[in-house]
């Protein structure tokens, strides 16, 4: 496990590597059959009468891989409070069986709050690209992170 980041430790330009995930085209017809069975997530043949022309991750699917690997390598919970939600959440690409998908993270602002110094919110942006250097998934959050004030409460 990392150290953890506080909100003062994090600041604009700083850049995280997310690493790596190889998406198998069993991991998406099992995520699209419980939660998102539209025919392009599940069936050869009705994805090949799509826009899509195959298969492909469901959208919610490839956020949560992105989630998945903030959980991995950035994510402390020692310090994270959670989030007040995503300001952008757009899937430009369309994830396909057997693609490698490399995140990044980078911080945008971060900002002790004046009422409650022992918290701080931290505004970056994230992205997903494929093998070929297509973004597959970008957003744009903040997340509540404990500031160094908050160990003296």
């Amino acid at each position: 496990m990392q150290k953890p980041f506080y909100a003062e430790d994090l600041t604009p330009g700083q850049i995280f590597d997310l690493g790596q995930k190889n998406i198998a085209r069993n991991e998406i017809i099992a995520f699209a059959k419980k939660y998102d069975p539209f025919p392009f997530h599940i069936d050869d043949e009705a994805a090949s009468n799509t826009v899509f022309e195959s298969i492909i991750s469901s959208g919610w699917q490839t956020a949560l891989i992105w989630l998945g690997m903030m959980h991995e390598k950035f994510l402390t919970y020692e310090t994270l409070m959670g989030s007040p939600g995503h300001d952008s959440l757009i899937w430009k690409n369309p994830v396909r069986p057997g693609d490698t998908l490399k995140g990044t993270l980078e911080i945008l602002e971060s900002n002790i709050s004046k009422s409650r110094p022992e918290i701080g919110f931290v505004k970056y942006k994230a992205e997903l690209i494929n093998q070929h250097s297509k973004q597959v998934f970008f957003t744009e959050s903040t997340l509540i992170i404990k500031t160094k004030n908050s160990q003296k409460h």
